[in-house]
Parts: C-alpha cells; structure tokens; sequence
C-alpha cells in the first residue's frame, strides 16, 4: 500500500536536508551498436553516429537485452570537453526490456571535430560497452532555442550514487558495489577517494576498505565476498567520497542475503519525464518537470519518507519535495513530483539528490538510499 500524501514543498526541510547532505534529432541511418563482454547480455545503441553544432545536444536511444535480471549503471566515456552526458535512467535493472537515452550536451566552446563516445554498463560486475561517433561541427549563426549555455566550471560539492548488482544474494556469493561520483553542477570527478564499508544484519562490520579511486567518468567499483556462513537478513554498505577542495558526501545502500526480518530498500532508479513516467533529459523555460523515483523494498514491511531535492548547475538547491510511503516485502512503486522552475532559472544542467529515509529526519530517522540524476535546461 502507499500513502499518496501530495509532495509539499517546506523551506525549513530544505534547510535541514542540505546540512544532512552535507554529511552523509538525431540523425542517419538506425543500426545498431552492439557489444557482449558477459555471457547474457547485449548492449545496443541507435543511431551509430550524429552530427551537431556545438551548443546543441544529441540523443541515443540504448537498450540492454539479457536473459536474466541485474543491476544496471550507466557512466559514458570519451565525453567532449566543455559537454555533459546524460543518462537517463543512469541506475535500473538490465533485462530484455532495459532501455535508457544518452543525451550529450554540448556548449558554444566545445572544439569542433569527431568524438568517439562510448557507453559503458556495469552488469554482473563486468563492463558492457557500445560506442557511437559524435561530429561537433563549429557554431551555427544563428543561434536557436536548443543552444545550451553550459555551466562547467567545478562545483565545490560532491555527490555519489552507489549500488549493488543484485538486490538480494546467497550465502558464498560475490557483491559488487558500484557507483559514480560527480560535482555539485553534474560533471564526474576523478581522483576521489572512496572509503567502502559493509555492516552484516548483527552491526559487526564484514568489509571496509579506504583507498579506491575514481576513474576519468567519476566510476568506482569494489567486489565483496560473502563468507559461506553468512547470516541472512539486511546488510548495509556505506560509502564516503573525499578530495581537496570539495565538501566531503556519505550515502548508504543495502541488500539481502536470503531474507530479512528487517526493510531493506534500494532505489533502482531516478529519472525527470513527463506526466506519465517518459524519461526525458532536456526541457524548456516554463515547462512542468516530473521527477520519477522507483523503490523496491526486498525485505520487510517499510514506511518512511521518500526525499527529493534539485540543484541548479551552479549548485544551489531549487526545489525540495517529500512524500510519506508504506511498502510491503518485495514490493516496488513508482513516485512521481511535478514541478516548474521560478521565472529566469540558470541554463545548464541540474542534478536531482533522491534519497528513503525510515522516518523523518527531525524524529530521529535515518537515510537509507540515495541516488542521483541530471537534466537539462535549453532555453
């Protein structure tokens, strides 16, 4: 069951939530790209290629096909410079009916030439790649409504999405614990330090380790072996990203093992669209934005507050939302916020923080999921 208690904006929320943070188109012929580095699952990608000016964007359309269900993360590599890549869903579950867009969006200074982008899947633990070829051609004259002025100078802020590729294992199993860092305006940073520890269901700890670094799209990857004798119920993992002259961020994830007398809630994933839950990465001055999260609770009964909050690629939070929910073992639900943007917002992109937590905050509740998503403002 879910309570549909409306979101309801709250400046005193916003307030408290920011401090908590603080702690814790296309063009061509369609064919498709595709590429197989596991055993059950196809990465594809349509069209091939595309050509644009630089302040404009292109779209690709990606479809994962597998014959059997995982975890998905989406990072792209190769990205122009002076341009962001935005995927949309980022987090989800790879089976045959996966599908995500890859929006590249350039700005006025992005160099003119040909730019091999790859799109990288972490399914299983292993990566998935496709690559497509992008033409950045110089800027058109006359400037149109899809020129994006793009913020990228560097946010003092870190965020961090984290994930598991399973939502629930067997004893003797391996865990593979996945996420992205980026700043506070959307663009992944490299040379974070990542510190990994996992709580077994009785709060001893199972595994911590200080020391990965991010790669050159903000990904970081770490894999946990489950003892044979493992117990069953809720594990919790929590991750820290730190690097000089950025404010420091701690989120927290879990998954079962076998099953649990205790919730355990995953976002699997956070998306904008429109009114009917269709991803959609770029939008316009007054249009209304949807933001979609979809939870899934694989242990026992849960309700809490699901959190939303927008930053704007400058950093600063636009919009906070909440929403109060009961879900059942082994039940998932979509939520969905609407919301328009105050009279002359910043063009660029904007970052989405969604975090469950097991009760208010001001209660004494504690955040239990996060995840992170961007999109655009054109014009």
């Amino acid at each position: 069951m879910t309570i549909t208690t409306r979101f309801r904006t709250n400046t005193a929320l916003l307030l408290f939530l920011i401090a908590a943070l603080s702690t814790l188109q296309t063009s061509g012929v369609i064919t498709n790209v595709s590429a197989d580095n596991t055993n059950s699952f196809t990465l594809q990608i349509q069209p091939p290629s595309d050509t644009i000016s630089a302040g404009t964007f292109a779209k690709f359309d990606i479809h994962i096909v597998g014959n059997s269900a995982a975890n998905v993360f989406l990072v792209a590599r190769g990205v122009p410079p002076e341009s962001f890549a935005i995927f949309t869903p980022n987090v989800g579950v790879a089976t045959s009916d996966f599908r995500s867009s890859l929006t590249i969006l350039t700005s006025a200074d992005t160099p003119s030439g040909n730019y091999p982008v790859t799109a990288v899947a972490i399914v299983n633990g292993e990566e998935l790649t496709g690559q497509v070829s992008l033409q950045i051609l110089p800027p058109a004259n006359t400037i149109t409504s899809t020129n994006t002025t793009m913020n990228v100078s560097s946010g003092t802020s870190l965020t961090m999405t984290v994930t598991t590729d399973q939502a629930q294992y067997q004893p003797n199993s391996t865990v593979t614990i996945q996420g992205q860092v980026r700043d506070s305006t959307g663009s992944a940073v490299a040379g974070v330090t990542v510190s990994v520890q996992v709580d077994a269901p009785t709060g001893s700890q199972l595994f911590l380790t200080n020391n990965i670094q991010t790669d050159g799209t903000g990904l970081f990857q770490v894999q946990v072996s489950l003892p044979p004798g493992s117990p069953t119920g809720t594990y919790s993992v929590f991750a820290s990203a730190t690097k000089s002259s950025y404010t420091s961020i701690t989120t927290r994830t879990t998954f079962v093992v076998g099953t649990s007398t205790t919730p355990s809630v995953i976002i699997k994933a956070v998306y904008a669209g429109d009114s009917v839950g269709n991803p959609t990465s770029t939008f316009t001055d007054g249009q209304t934005i949807w933001i979609w999260v979809v939870i899934e609770n694989t242990g026992a009964t849960f309700q809490g507050v699901v959190w939303i909050q927008v930053r704007d690629p400058n950093g600063a939070p636009v919009q906070i939302q909440t929403r109060i929910s009961t879900l059942g073992g082994g039940e998932t639900v979509q939520e969905g916020l609407d919301f328009t943007l105050l009279a002359h917002p910043t063009i660029g992109v904007y970052t989405v923080n969604a975090l469950v937590s097991d009760k208010l905050i001001s209660q004494g509740g504690t955040f239990l999921a996060s995840a992170d998503a961007q999109f655009a403002l054109i014009g």
